[in-house]
Order: C-alpha cells, then structure tokens, then sequence
C-alpha cells in the first residue's frame, strides 16, 4: 500500500515540476498552466496525506486513530488506601489497598521507601494481563519496621514493548 502512494505521489511530482516550468516559461501568463499547476499542488498535498496516513497506524489495543508519531503509554494512575478505614495514614501490619487505574504495563514492580528514596522498606512485584486494560486493585501487607512519618510508594511498570521497567506513579501515604 505505501508502494502504491509513493509511487503515485512521485508521478504527480514530476507532473507538478513539469507544470511549474511550464508557468515558468509562459511568464506566469498563461491561466491553464497556472490552474493545472494548482490543481496538482492539491493533488500532491493529498497523496502526501494519504502517504502519511497508511505509514501509520493504531497501537495493538489502542483507541483506532491514526497517528504519525509515536504516543507514550498513557499514565497509569495509581491510588492507594488503608483497607480498614480507607485513608493514606496506615500503621504498621495495616493492609494498603493499591488501585492501578488505565494499566498498560504487563507486570508492576512496587517498593516502599522513605520521602527521599534512600532506603527501601519493602519491595514486590505483580503481574497483570497483556490485553486486560480494566482497573485493578492488588494489597500490601506493611510490614513491621522503624519507620514512621512519610513514605513514598514508588510503582514502575514494565511495559510490553520495553526491556526495563519505568516510572508510572510515586504515591506519598504516611506510616503511624
């Protein structure tokens, strides 16, 4: 299909140079070597769009529009929650509910650390479903430890078509 529109889309431009020295040569005077030029200016603008358009297509379980660039994973939002009240305040041996919304990775890493990422209290990982683009929702059990005060829930996901896991939410919750 790309063959198809390169092909045609160079026709047109060789017609279109073929064109514009005809203008050159009438000395701008002539009305049909001007409009057959125009009239090939706009076709050469429709194959180049149509040239772009079928170089591009959608992401595999992405919405279907087409686009030439590519789009980064959306962000998956990620929330959590003390599973007894519901609130970020969670206490040691508490179970925090983690809610990924818009997941787009195939398997999520999470660590616990302290505000400035310096120690890691706990650490785990999930997998979740190539194809499977609902919410969901996985617990962690604090666990017990020193730590009190601020804590930083840092969650990367690996995404399907990459090698090393990146960032995808940094949730700061406090630990009583």
């Amino acid at each position: 299909m790309r063959t198809k529109y390169f092909l045609i889309y160079l026709g047109i431009g060789i017609a279109f140079l073929a064109a514009s020295l005809w203008v050159l040569l009438s000395g701008g005077k002539n009305a049909k070597a001007i409009r057959t030029k125009y009239k090939l200016g706009g076709a050469l603008l429709t194959t180049w769009a149509l040239l772009s358009a079928a170089t591009c297509g959608p992401r595999i379980g992405e919405h279907p529009e087409v686009l030439c660039y590519e789009m980064p994973c959306p962000t998956n939002e990620v929330s959590i929650s003390d599973k007894a009240d519901g609130d970020n305040t969670l206490s040691s041996g508490d179970v925090m509910i983690v809610e990924v919304n818009y997941p787009r990775c195939i398997r999520y890493d999470w660590q616990i650390t302290d505000p400035d990422r310096k120690t890691v209290l706990q650490k785990g990982s999930i997998q979740h479903s190539e194809n499977d683009y609902s919410a969901f929702t996985f617990e962690i059990k604090l666990q017990p430890g020193k730590h009190k005060g601020d804590a930083l829930l840092v969650v990367n996901g690996l995404y399907p078509e990459e090698e090393s896991p990146m960032e995808v939410a940094a949730v700061h919750f406090n630990v009583k």
